[in-house]
């Protein structure tokens, strides 16, 4: 019918969004929903029944274009899940990704297999935010660990279809997959305790994963039938979303700053040991395809011009406004860390307000354009720079990258990348196209640098 649409839904960190798109991939209705994470004596969690009704919220208002409906795809934050009995999920909090309990599983990962020996296994560096982290924390404080393990995009997808699923940029977050085999390390569950948890298995984006079942049609007003597919982890599925492309370097401007590569195993002896590069590089799937995705994930610049503008007496739209064209040097490295946990240089507030934001975002820019370089050296990548992200609002954050591009430069004008992307993958589920083979997404050009004149002023 020509007029079916497709549903993405993105489980946000701060936010649920349920996004209904057509067969141009132009968006016709957004419904909106908070993430009800809340702090407890224990940390940042939430129940599986609040997120649960946070989605239905969202998709409450999209109204009658629920009924329209033909295929659905989930994409959510990493890390974050519960385990789930043949009867529905179990009484497991939904610990939010960025929450650190878990570095006494962390340690114990790192005393037996030690730190490379874990990169080589998971793609990934052992972090107090990974899944198995998470679960051996409960497992410590008396929670029974059963059931099949899945993040919240999966949640959801039970709850649709009644089916268990995992997607495997999602998988990769867990801390006990290898995104190179396509497995989960047995050793490493066991050295976690998690010998009594079953895994969802990963599939990849776009793979129908069940149908709307009637439960699931009653509880979210869709049609019942209709084709749902995890679309993935929502760094990645915002690249497709915003039309990046393999041969490009995607800098996703936001509450996180990751940098994203295409990555092909064959070229490297096992996973990637970029020398020069601070910070962490984990490797992913690239959403519907057999390629891989290096991800840089180290700069936290939401967090960090946060923490600043507590400090300053402006609000964000003022000091956005003084700042633009301002000139500034750029804050180094280790003050951005700092900002990031909320610790503003002295220093810093002794500048003029306009001129401690422009510094701090050209600190942004001057450290992300390092990594892009290094980046690119080690994975031979020569497309463009496609800037995509919530942190487009910001004229001046956009200034500050054009003035340290080395190579051309675009940005997606697409906003709410995410939830398209997942409405993408959505579209494969459902045999409307082959992945890759998506409605385009509005790019604007930024710059156009010569890429050879470029590499010679970088090597003299």
């Amino acid at each position: 019918m020509r007029d079916e649409l497709l549903l993405g839904i993105d489980l946000g960190t701060s936010s649920i969004k349920a996004n209904a798109i057509d067969r141009h991939g132009r968006s016709v209705g957004i419904g909106t929903a908070p993430t009800p994470f809340r702090t407890t004596p224990d940390g940042v969690e939430m129940t599986p029944q609040a997120l649960l009704a946070s989605v239905g919220a969202a998709l409450n208002q999209l109204g009658e274009l629920r009924h329209r409906i033909a295929g659905v795809g989930i994409s959510s934050m990493g890390e974050t899940g519960t385990t789930i009995y043949p009867d529905g999920p179990s009484g497991l909090p939904l610990i939010a990704w960025h929450d650190h309990r878990g570095h006494e599983v962390v340690d114990r990962l790192v005393e037996e297999f030690g730190v490379q020996e874990l990169v080589a296994r998971t793609g990934r560096r052992p972090r107090d935010v990974s899944s198995v982290a998470k679960l051996g924390w409960l497992a410590r404080h008396g929670a029974e660990l059963a059931g099949t393990w899945t993040g919240v995009a999966g949640l959801v997808l039970w709850q649709l279809t009644g089916a268990l699923g995992q997607e495997q940029s999602l998988a990769a977050t867990s801390g006990a997959y290898d995104p190179v085999t396509g497995r989960y390390d047995k050793a490493i569950l066991q050295a976690a305790g998690m010998d009594g948890v079953l895994w969802a298995p990963a599939r990849p984006a776009g793979t129908m994963l069940g149908r709307v079942s009637a439960p699931g049609s009653m509880w979210a007003d869709l049609p019942a039938g209709v084709p749902v597919t995890i679309a993935g982890h929502d760094h990645p599925v915002g690249v497709v979303g915003s039309g990046g492309q393999h041969g490009e370097v995607i800098d996703s401007m936001g509450t996180g700053e990751p940098l994203v590569v295409s990555w092909d195993p064959r070229l490297s002896a096992g996973h990637p040991a970029v020398p020069g590069l601070p910070g962490d590089l984990t490797v992913t799937h690239w959403p519907g395809t057999p390629r891989h995705m290096l991800l840089w994930e180290t700069l936290r610049p939401g967090l960090a011009m946060g923490s600043l503008l507590a400090h300053l007496d402006t609000t964000r739209s003022d000091i956005e406004f003084a700042a633009i064209r301002v000139d500034a040097e750029p804050l180094p490295l280790p003050d951005l860390f700092d900002m990031q946990d909320g610790r503003v240089p002295a220093h810093l507030l002794r500048l003029p307000p306009e001129v401690a934001w422009a510094s701090a975002l050209e600190g942004f820019a001057a450290a992300a354009a390092a990594t892009e370089t290094v980046l690119r050296d080690f994975t031979g990548t020569r497309g463009t720079t496609l800037l995509i992200g919530g942190g487009l609002r910001s004229r001046r954050w956009v200034e500050a990258k054009m003035h340290r591009a080395s190579w051309p430069l675009a940005m997606a004008t697409e906003r709410e990348a995410v939830s398209r992307g997942a409405a993408l993958m959505a579209g494969v589920a459902a045999g409307w196209w082959a992945p890759e083979q998506y409605p385009p997404a509005d790019i604007t050009a930024l710059t156009t640098v010569d890429p050879v004149t470029a590499g010679a002023e970088r090597r003299s």
